[in-house]
């Protein structure tokens, strides 16, 4: 009769057990998160090395019922989170390069339970302020003494950003561009003068990241006689979006009608050319909207034509040039 009554109540124990966790596996779940980032993933600017645009980890932090929170790191884009209560949970992520730089940060609020046990959070924000330096030079034996240099800064909506002054030291031919910006994505134009004449300019395209400066050097070519074709690619990777630039016919005649074909080379698989924005412009100035193609007749001389590319993306502005050279 002892044995039965401990039988009894070791029955009852375990039954109480198996209740508790029933009860306790039916207050929590398994949050699997997914984080989309494409901007950055092979991403590279101009002054910017390919490491400093690509995530090397992520951070998630969230708060959810009862005061439950959570906060973890993660080189994976997928990540799975245990015994998280049921309910409403508010999410930030933010992804950092491989110098612990912010590139990036998102949040969502998901409801978490039994038949929604997953998430896909968007990294949507650029994070924090980096610098812009850029260093101009051109031929102090081409102009005159009266030189001068404007430099304008758009972003990628086409708002114009106020510059300092740049001081010219028109003793060595150079001067410099430099400014504080919010991360992003942005167009340098640039015209240089002598004696009241545009005799050179260029466009650029300029990445910025926090903390980081993006500098770099940009010679403006005066152009003098010559019978042969220079060709600079400013961009290599796949984002900023680069291309290529091919002429018709590739040695022109004086007067000779020459049509410039842009070519994008590094397009995700879900974009295409007509999905993008293809501006060109001669000597910094714009001369064509929204056209892959280009046809114009050069005056003699060495002219540079930039091609600036975008898309709705953030971080895609790119930049490719041609030096075309006329002859007499």
């Amino acid at each position: 009769m002892k044995y039965l009554r401990l039988s009894v109540v070791v029955l009852l124990l375990m039954m109480l057990c198996a209740s508790c966790d029933s009860e306790a596996s039916s207050s929590s779940s398994t949050l699997v998160l997914n984080l989309a980032s494409n901007q950055f993933v092979r991403a590279r600017s101009l002054t910017l090395s390919s490491s400093e645009l690509a995530i090397d980890r992520y951070h998630i932090t969230g708060q959810g019922p009862n005061d439950q929170s959570f906060a973890l790191d993660s080189s994976e884009e997928t990540i799975s989170i245990g015994n998280l209560g049921i309910g409403s949970w508010n999410l930030h992520a933010e992804a950092f390069n491989a110098q612990d730089i912010c590139l990036a940060s998102g949040d969502m609020t998901a409801f978490l339970s039994k038949a929604t046990s997953s998430a896909t959070l968007h990294l949507t924000d650029l994070v924090g302020t980096g610098s812009l330096k850029a260093t101009i030079t051109w031929n102090i034996e081409q102009v005159s003494t009266d030189v001068s240099i404007e430099a304008t800064l758009l972003d990628q909506s086409g708002n114009t950003i106020v510059l300092p002054s740049p001081v010219l030291d028109t003793v060595n031919g150079s001067t410099i561009v430099q400014a504080e910006l919010a991360s992003g994505s942005y167009l340098l134009q640039l015209k240089l003068y002598s004696q009241g004449i545009l005799v050179s300019g260029a466009a650029q395209a300029v990445r910025i990241i926090d903390t980081a400066t993006s500098d770099g050097l940009i010679d403006l070519v005066i152009g003098d006689l010559s019978t042969t074709f220079s060709v600079l690619l400013i961009n290599d990777t796949m984002l900023p979006i680069e291309g290529t630039i091919a002429s018709s016919p590739e040695n022109p005649g004086a007067g000779q009608n020459v049509e410039l074909t842009y070519t994008p080379t590094n397009l995700p698989a879900d974009l295409s050319v007509e999905d993008l924005k293809i501006d060109w412009y001669c000597e910094g100035e714009l001369v064509a909207e929204d056209s892959a193609v280009l046809s114009s007749i050069p005056a003699a001389g060495t002219h540079r034509y930039d091609v600036i590319v975008s898309h709705e993306r953030l971080g895609s502005l790119g930049s490719s040039t041609l030096l075309v050279t006329m002859p007499y």
